[in-house]
C-alpha cells in the first residue's frame, strides 16, 4: 500500500513572478524601453496590455521618457542621430533620433512604400522619372505621396510608413498642367513638446493637401485647390496674392511645412500660405538680393526657423564665391533674410573631397547640392556629393558620410522624413 506523506505545515511554498502578474507600474517601466513598433505588436498580446498601451496617460509617460533620454544624449555631447538615408528609390531623406521609440533595427530595411501597391515601387530610373515626385511632403510622420501625370487628375495618398496605414484621397478637381503642379501637405501633430513639457493633442485632428496648378506668368490672383480631412472633399479658391507669384513648375520647385503654414518655392520667390486660417489670401517673400544658384540649394526648417541655402560648384557671377562654397540665410522675425553660415566644403570633409569630386565628374555629372536642413540640430545640413550623402555640422565642422546606392535623384526636391516618437495614426483624422 502506498502511503502519501504530507509536507510539514511550516513549509513555505514558492511563488513565481511572471510578466503576466506584474503590476501596471512595472509593465509601464518595461514598455517605455521598447520601440513604438514593438509596442504596437504588444497590443495584440492581451486586452490588459492593449488597454495600458492605448491609454493617453501612458503616451504622456512614454513621450516624456523619450524626451529625457534625448536631453541626456545632448548633455553628454553624444551623437543623437541614427544613420540618415534616402528612402530608396524615392525623393525622401529619413532622419531619426537615437531614442528607444525609434530603435527597431535597421530602419532602412523596415521602411518602404511597397504597401501602397506596385505603382509606388519603381524598379528603374525610367519608372521613377515617370512619376515625377512620388513623395510630395512629410508632416508629423505622415507622407503625402502621389502620381501626377500631365492632362490627368492628380491622385494622392496619405500614409504612415511605420504602421502601414494609408488612405486614398479623391481626385483633385483639375487636370495636371503640362508644366506640372505645386503640392503642399500639413497635418496636426499628435503631441507637442514646449519648454521641456509634453502635451498630447486632442484625439480628433485635421490635415490639408494644397494643389496649385502651374502657370508661367506672374499673377496676383490664381486658383488653388485645398483638400480638407474633416469634409473629405476638395474646395477650389481664387487666391489673392498682392505681391504676385509665378508658379512655373521646375525641378527646384518644392514646398516646406512649418507650424501649419506652407512655404512654396518657385523661381526667386517663396509663397506663404496658411490653409487653416485664411484659404483665400497668401503673401510672398523674395530671396535675398545676393542669392545665386537656386537649383543647388534648398528651403527648409532648422530648429523652428525657415532657412535658405545655395551651393555653387562652379564659378558664379560673384567673384568672391568659390566653387563648392555655400551660404545659409535665416528668416528673422521681421521677415528679413540674415546670413547665418558661410562654408567651404573642402575645409570640412578634407581628404575625401578629391575622391568624391572625381566620382561626381565621372558618374553623376555635377548633381552635388544641399538636400535639406537638419530639423533639430542647429547649423547642420545634408549634402549630396558624388555618390555620398554627407551630414555636415557647420558650427563644429564635423561630418558623417554614407554612400547612396539607389537610383540617381537628379535635381528632384528632397523631402525630409522626420519620424516622431509616437506614430501619427491615419484613423485619428477620419
Amino acid at each position: 500500500m502506498c502511503t502519501t506523506v504530507s509536507p510539514p505545515s511550516n513549509t513555505i511554498s514558492k511563488s513565481y513572478t511572471t510578466i503576466n502578474n506584474l503590476l501596471n507600474d512595472s509593465l509601464i517601466e518595461i514598455f517605455c524601453r521598447l520601440s513604438c513598433k514593438s509596442l504596437f505588436t504588444c497590443k495584440s498580446v492581451s486586452k490588459h496590455w492593449c488597454a495600458i498601451i492605448s491609454d493617453l496617460n501612458f503616451h504622456f509617460i512614454y513621450l516624456t521618457h523619450q524626451h529625457r533620454l534625448l536631453q541626456n544624449l545632448q548633455c553628454e555631447e553624444k551623437d543623437i542621430d541614427q544613420h540618415s538615408y534616402i528612402l530608396k528609390p524615392y525623393n525622401a531623406l529619413v532622419i531619426t533620433s537615437k531614442v528607444p521609440s525609434l530603435q527597431f533595427g535597421c530602419s532602412e530595411n523596415n521602411l518602404s512604400l511597397n504597401f501602397l501597391g506596385s505603382k509606388f515601387n519603381p524598379t528603374n530610373e525610367v519608372q521613377l522619372r515617370s512619376i515625377l515626385k512620388c513623395v510630395f511632403g512629410c508632416c508629423n510622420g505622415l507622407l503625402l505621396c502621389g502620381n501626377p501625370r500631365r492632362y490627368h487628375k492628380c491622385i494622392y495618398y496619405v500614409c504612415n510608413p511605420l504602421t502601414k496605414e494609408s488612405i486614398e484621397l479623391p481626385c483633385a478637381p483639375s487636370n495636371c498642367d503640362p508644366n506640372g503642379v505645386l503640392v503642399g501637405f500639413t497635418c496636426d501633430p499628435y503631441y507637442h513638446i514646449e519648454e521641456d513639457k509634453v502635451s498630447i493633442v486632442a484625439p480628433k485632428r485635421l490635415f490639408r493637401v494644397v494643389n496649385i496648378p502651374a502657370f508661367s506668368n506672374t499673377k496676383t490672383t490664381f486658383n488653388v485647390e485645398v483638400f480638407s480631412s474633416e469634409t473629405g472633399k476638395w474646395n477650389e479658391h481664387v487666391l489673392l496674392c498682392p505681391k504676385g507669384f509665378s508658379c512655373g513648375f521646375s525641378l527646384t520647385s518644392s514646398c516646406v511645412e512649418h507650424d501649419g503654414v506652407l512655404y512654396f518655392t518657385s523661381g526667386r520667390k517663396i509663397l506663404i500660405y496658411n490653409p487653416y486660417k485664411n484659404e483665400q489670401v497668401a503673401s510672398v517673400i523674395d530671396h535675398p538680393s545676393e542669392f545665386g544658384e537656386a537649383y543647388r540649394g534648398c528651403v527648409g526648417v532648422c530648429c523652428g526657423r525657415l532657412q535658405l541655402s545655395e551651393f555653387p560648384i562652379s564659378r558664379s557671377n560673384n567673384a568672391n564665391i568659390r566653387p563648392y562654397s555655400g551660404r545659409v540665410w535665416e528668416l528673422d522675425s521681421h521677415q528679413e533674410w540674415q546670413i547665418v553660415h558661410e562654408f567651404y566644403i573642402p575645409d570640412i570633409i578634407g581628404s575625401i573631397f578629391d575622391k568624391l569630386q572625381a566620382i561626381e565628374r565621372e558618374h553623376v555629372r555635377g548633381s552635388s547640392r544641399i538636400l535639406a536642413f537638419h530639423p533639430y540640430l542647429k547649423g547642420t545640413i545634408f549634402l549630396e556629393f558624388g555618390d555620398h550623402i554627407i551630414c555636415c555640422n557647420l558650427l563644429t565642422q564635423e561630418f558623417k558620410a554614407s554612400k547612396y546606392g539607389g537610383l540617381s535623384l537628379g535635381f528632384l526636391p528632397i523631402t525630409p522624413v522626420v519620424l516622431p516618437w509616437w506614430p501619427t495614426t491615419i484613423s485619428s483624422f477620419l
